[in-house]
């Protein structure tokens, strides 16, 4: 006899492999990805470009996010900087594995986010971690206009293993972009000390002009090019659904953050 109170759940894909990629496109593909967060500025400090060079180069970066805060909503993220390469170095020598070196690096980055979020914790900032930002980012925005975060994913011992070496290949860089993509976000901004992508190396002399738009196949073609950006932000950026650009700019130039949230094209625009 049948039990009149069963019932099958309707699920396409239950009755699918998801190594089957053609089988699961119609479903995979039916619906466009929505946006979470779609006023969500992200702006990315690097640790050894920015927070590492001290107050003369942080302060005034500081000083530009603070002034933002009046009219825009940010998730400030930060690098790791020197220590964690001080860091991996010695677990490298010690001989331990890409996800223990991912681990000892993201801490150094949250080190940074500490930094930053005390100097803003006037305006009301507050440091989140991982899991925080992950599950309760849109609460603490709706109480503040920025939160500060660890930019270096939280992959741990299930990092990637790099195709060479052990050095962990998801850093600050890809780190910031998954998640200015999984939220959604209006735009990225990567802040350096330099002005963007250059077309040529300045330690070889001369002086090298920036690029003001680029590709992101084109920069991962040459792979001489030195870059202010990891390589593998570039690869994620052509498969983000909604980060389709970013824009590279220099935090020394007092105002260019600014004009850079406004929209302004001040650095290297480069595109998927």
């Amino acid at each position: 006899m049948s039990n009149p109170y069963s019932k099958d759940v309707p699920s396409p894909l239950a009755r699918q492999t998801l190594l089957d990629r053609e089988q699961v496109a119609p479903v995979d593909q039916r619906q466009p990805v929505i946006r979470m967060l779609p006023w969500l500025q992200v702006v990315v400090l690097g640790g050894r470009s920015i927070i590492d060079q001290g107050r003369d180069v942080l302060l005034p970066v500081v000083d530009e996010l603070r002034s933002a805060l009046e009219t825009r909503k940010l998730l400030i993220c930060t690098g790791a900087g020197i220590r964690a390469r001080h860091a991996m170095g010695v677990g490298l020598d010690l001989g331990l594995p890409t996800g223990a070196l991912s681990t000892l690096a993201g801490r150094e980055a949250e080190q940074n986010g500490h930094m930053v979020a005390a100097l803003l914790a006037e305006q009301g900032v507050s440091y989140l971690g991982h899991d925080t930002v992950a599950h309760q980012l849109p609460v603490h925005l709706a109480a503040s206009n920025a939160a500060v975060t660890n930019g270096f994913p939280p992959f741990g011992v299930h990092e990637f293993p790099p195709a060479v070496g052990k050095i962990p290949p998801h850093r600050t860089d890809a780190g910031a972009l998954l998640l200015a993509d999984a939220y959604g976000a209006e735009s990225l901004t990567y802040v350096r000390d330099v002005d963007g992508i250059l077309d040529g190396d300045p330690a070889a002399g001369g002086s090298p002009a920036v690029i003001r738009n680029a590709k992101a196949g084109e920069l991962l073609a040459d792979p001489a090019r030195p870059l202010p950006i990891d390589r593998l932000a570039l690869e994620l950026l052509g498969r983000a659904k909604h980060v389709r650009e970013i824009q590279i700019v220099n935090g020394t130039t007092r105002g260019a953050i600014t004009k850079a949230l406004a929209g302004e094209h001040v650095g290297t625009i480069v595109t998927a």
